[in-house]
């Protein structure tokens, strides 16, 4: 699947560009999503739904979900502390 072509000459700029988009988001989220994207590729479709599902669980409670949840609240952009 591709989501993006660059431009020739562009491809370094547009790879960290997104890299910084990811670097954006919570520490937490990006590790849980990085854990359930590996794992999941090695289940089949239901139990890796399943495992997505507790990735997402185990973030419910930490202070970077309700800080994300505020600032969009907010209109402004998160200060995320990874706890």
């Amino acid at each position: 699947m591709i989501n993006h072509i660059s431009e020739p000459g562009a491809l370094i700029a547009d790879v960290l560009a997104t890299a910084q988009t990811i670097c954006d988001n919570a520490p937490l989220s990006v590790r849980q999503a990085k854990k359930a994207i590996h794992h999941g590729l090695q289940m089949d479709l239901k139990r890796g739904l399943m495992f997505e599902i507790e990735a997402y669980n185990r973030l419910v409670d930490t202070e970077d979900r309700r800080e994300g949840v505020l600032a969009f609240n907010e209109r402004r952009k998160p200060n995320f502390k990874g706890r």
